[in-house]
């Protein structure tokens, strides 16, 4: 019986690295459509085991390939005509080489994630590099070293710099070069694709730029943030004078509070039951990072007298506060519950001094899991609410949050 004709339905979903291979196997000829999410897609021109061309939002342009190939100006030339006159790129001296760089940064950051795909039957010339030895190309880029980015993920510059602006003066031209691929939202796949980026290369730069405090999360919150809700980026000076960002807790947990001024006696109190639990956190996996609402000069000298074990970072224009939502109450100052709190904070001998404009600033703190989504948003009502402890080590060793 004669091989079919058509390529039967796989299944609803699969991996282009699982279609491909059935294809090739089959020697199908036809233009297969991956559909990754609305308006990222590929269709690849397949006949008898080889590719003959590819295009779609996802399909890096050929005049990209040939910059990146930085091919002189007469080799420019001839393939601008050769194009122009319906010349396949196969059929050029570069054109495989072309096609190759084309095809990995395309397929390389969905190698393994199951698209809608769909099979048309079409009449093509089996000319062009066997599926089978490109396939092997995606293969060896598809997989970066360390946490996995989303490549539907979208990034941005952070909408406050702040003490991240001075690293953005020193990036090399590559490096802008790839900030500007994704300054605006656009998915990493897709920013991948266009700067003809493999993968494998691609991610550990993104998570590069994003521990330096360039780049964040596209996501536009609401009046608070909620689990699920991508961790604000943010660059802040700490007490030991070096540049924090939180881009740098990628693949790492963190317990993010927000106080209010360096001699707060709330705060100083929660200082002191972080540093007792900080410990068992670390051991966990787990880095404390406390937010202040007053300049790195005032916190030296008091909440600095603790000798915290964990970045406390000033953060005296409340920018990061606005960033993740913090609130200020009156009511919530005078409430009853919190007075045992604030004369246990007031023993503790640190110099109150000048609030800094936080008075009225409520705690908040923050559960944040190894791929900077927020696990858990707690947003205190007085100046002792806090998360319970035995909740933050919970969450460290993994359990599920109620």
């Amino acid at each position: 019986m004669p091989a079919p004709t058509t390529c039967p339905p796989l299944r609803k979903d699969a991996t282009p690295k699982d279609l491909l291979r059935f294809l090739a196997q089959h020697g199908h000829t036809g233009r297969l459509t991956l559909i990754f999410a609305p308006g990222l897609g590929l269709s690849l021109d397949l006949a008898q085991g080889r590719l003959v061309g590819l295009g779609g939002p996802l399909a890096p342009r050929i005049s990209a390939a040939l910059r990146v190939l930085s091919l002189p100006a007469h080799r420019m030339a001839a393939w601008k005509e050769a194009l122009a006159l319906g010349v396949r790129p196969w059929r050029l001296p570069e054109g495989p080489l072309v096609q190759r760089v084309r095809f990995v940064a395309a397929l390389s950051p969905f190698w393994e994630r199951e698209a809608a795909f769909r099979f048309q039957e079409r009449t093509w010339p089996a000319e062009g590099p066997p599926l089978e030895d490109l396939g092997d190309l995606v293969e060896e880029e598809a997989h970066p070293p360390g946490p996995p980015l989303d490549p539907l993920a979208r990034f941005r510059l952070p909408r406050e710099l702040g003490e991240a602006a001075p690293r953005l003066l020193a990036l090399e031209a590559q490096e802008l070069r790839l900030l500007g691929l994704l300054a605006h939202g656009t998915p990493l796949a897709l920013a991948a694709s266009q700067g003809l980026y493999p993968w494998r290369l691609f991610v550990p730069q993104v998570r590069a730029l994003e521990a330096l405090g360039l780049l964040e999360v596209a996501h536009d919150p609401g009046p608070a943030l909620r689990p699920g809700d991508p961790a604000p980026q943010f660059t802040l000076i700490a007490l030991d004078g070096r540049r924090f960002s939180l881009g740098e807790r990628r693949g790492n947990k963190t317990l993010l509070a927000f106080f209010r001024h360096g001699g707060c006696p709330f705060c100083n109190r929660r200082v002191q039951e972080l540093k007792a639990a900080y410990p068992r956190l670390k051991a966990l996996g787990v880095e404390v990072v406390g937010v202040f609402g007053s300049p790195r000069e005032t916190l030296l000298g008091r909440v600095g007298r603790q000798s915290p074990p964990f970045p406390i970072l000033a953060d005296p224009e409340d920018r990061v506060h606005a960033l993740y939502r913090t609130r200020a109450s009156l009511l919530g100052l005078l409430d009853p519950r919190a007075l045992p709190y604030y004369l246990e904070g007031l023993r503790l001998g640190i110099p109150h001094g000048s609030t800094d404009g936080e008075l009225l600033r409520m705690p908040a703190e923050f559960l944040v899991n190894e791929d900077l989504s927020i696990a858990r948003a707690h947003y205190g009502r007085h100046g002792a609410d806090r998360l319970p402890l035995e909740e933050v080590l919970a969450w460290a060793e993994g359990k599920p949050l109620a």
